[in-house]
């Protein structure tokens, strides 16, 4: 039985620009939630056809949207590594390995991939996915040839 690899290829740790564009599904809507919420505490405090309203309502949208990536990198401070026969995640100190036999990518987007059976939201570069993709090709045409 081969020992797996554990020599890393590549590794990434998730930039600001990566996680504003490919953040999952649930921060989408963490970030609607906090959004109504600021909206409701909003709207206590002025009424809706208010120059005032309107302008905090943007600043909001923008809070929100715009600084929530530093919030996730600083919470969740999510790594990955790109070994010859693993994919490995780190999320919040919590490191998961996936086999690349494990690991496939989903056509919805270009970030989104099939890990474990469970589809995930990858935050990394596109370098990195092209990284993923090009260990992937060659995973799956060594194992055709066997």
């Amino acid at each position: 039985m081969k020992k797996p690899s554990t020599e890393v290829l590549y590794q990434e740790e998730s930039a600001y620009k990566d996680m504003l564009l490919r953040k999952s599904w649930r921060m989408r809507i963490g970030e609607t939630v906090a959004f109504v919420l600021g909206m409701m505490i909003l709207s206590q405090f002025f009424p809706s056809n208010d120059t005032t309203f309107k302008v905090l309502a943007f600043a909001i949208a923008i809070a929100v949207v715009g600084l929530s990536p530093f919030l996730y990198k600083a919470m969740l401070r999510p790594v990955y590594k790109l070994t010859k026969t693993h994919l490995i995640v780190s999320i919040s100190g919590k490191e998961t390995s996936y086999p690349l036999s494990e690991v496939e990518q989903i056509y919805e987007g270009r970030h989104f991939y099939r890990l474990g059976g469970k589809k995930e939201s990858l935050m990394v570069s596109r370098q990195f996915l092209s990284h993923l993709n090009e260990r992937l090709f060659y995973y799956r045409k060594g194992n055709k040839r066997r």
